[in-house]
């Protein structure tokens, strides 16, 4: 094979996401306040500000919030099971390894006081 030939699969092919305009989070008594709990870390709101310029993996936030892959992979779990963070896709590594590709769930994050009408 020779040194100019492109790699077998593409690296980073293009990510189709989209997220949704809202997510709303009730603040109850009652109800659960994840979303509010996974954000309440200066690094998990960092994480959610450069996923709003685009997806990446949790190597490429570390780097870009500048922080552990450790830390980073922490705060994305938090926030996916908050939900406000989603799967978007799959790139490759170098070697070949897939890493999953992270975005917003949606654009907005919506607080609402009491129970939902």
């Amino acid at each position: 094979m020779s040194m100019d030939a492109p790699p077998p699969l593409p690296r980073r092919p293009a990510v189709e996401h989209t997220p949704q305009p809202t997510t709303t989070v009730v603040l109850d008594p009652d109800a659960s306040a994840d979303a509010l709990d996974a954000l309440r870390s200066e690094t998990a709101r960092d994480i959610v500000s450069a996923l709003g310029d685009s997806p990446a993996t949790a190597s490429d936030l570390a780097e870009r919030v500048e922080t552990s892959l450790q830390n980073a992979c922490h705060h994305l779990q938090c926030l996916q099971a908050a939900g406000l963070v989603t799967d978007a896709g799959c790139w490759y590594s170098a070697k070949g390894t897939e890493m999953t590709v992270y975005g917003l769930t949606s654009r907005r994050l919506e607080l609402r006081l009491g129970a939902e009408a």
